[in-house]
């Protein structure tokens, strides 16, 4: 008997240690574009295959953009409420880790103060679910995918290459109200880069005018300064964090 007690304080001693539940408990499912009145939301049918970003666009403030992500996250944890205790498993996510990669899977080295991989903000709330076999709760969590700054650093690292696209490889993170921090699997989420094939783009119409994330993700009807092409985000409905 005694035995049996010295080794379940020994695991619980471990798990305390280490401050961690398993890393299946947070995953990403998807990147999902906003909706047409700019909302995010995990219920929004609409998903993106993949990303584009033109490091050419110019706001009407005459700046770049930071590319976006919207990573829709999921809580496999379930309530751990006792009679005594109130749940711990309620779940926030508060950041992104991002590592950008190209097509082939190496990591390019960018100079001091330019991290890869690096850490950007996000905010989402994911309840735990009621028993086993629950389905996952799931919130958006969107931030920045790629910094404007890195944008000429990109561009060099393509340029040797020959490569014309990156991979953002992101893995969410967060703690539970009980104190346990909790790391997704890695999600890769490819983006083409593009030099002026969403800026200045008089052909596109509406699609380019109302987008919420201008400079990101609509493929462009022109072809000045890049291949032409059809599509749009689309999508509407749904609750969730407002596009940036």
């Amino acid at each position: 008997m005694s035995r049996f007690i010295l080794v379940t304080m020994t695991l619980a001693v471990t798990v305390a240690g280490c401050n961690r539940f398993p890393d299946n408990g947070l995953q990403i499912a998807a990147n999902v574009p906003p909706s047409s009145d700019c909302v995010f939301s995990p219920e929004l049918d609409a998903r993106l295959l993949r990303g584009l970003y033109d490091v050419q666009y110019r706001g009407p403030g005459g700046g770049g953009r930071d590319y976006v992500v919207a990573p829709v996250v999921e809580s496999y944890l379930i309530d751990n409420s006792l009679e005594f205790q109130a749940d711990q498993n309620n779940l926030e996510v508060d950041n992104l880790e991002i590592t950008l990669l190209l097509p082939d899977g190496s990591a390019p080295v960018f100079p001091e103060g330019f991290p890869n991989p690096y850490s950007v903000d996000t905010s989402a709330v994911l309840a735990s679910g009621v028993g086993a076999g629950a389905s996952p709760s799931m919130d958006v969590a969107a931030g920045t995918g790629i910094p404007t700054a890195y944008q000429g650093l990109i561009l060099s690292a393509l340029a040797e290459t020959g490569f014309t696209s990156v991979i953002l490889s992101i893995r969410a993170g967060g703690t539970t109200r009980g104190g346990f921090s909790q790391r997704s699997a890695p999600f890769r989420w490819p983006v083409d880069i593009c030099t002026g094939c969403l800026d200045d783009c008089p052909d596109a119409g509406e699609d380019a005018d109302e987008s919420c994330l201008p400079g990101q993700d609509i493929w462009t009807y022109c072809t000045a300064g890049g291949a032409g092409g059809t599509g749009g985000m689309g999508g509407a409905g749904g609750t969730g964090g407002t596009a940036p």
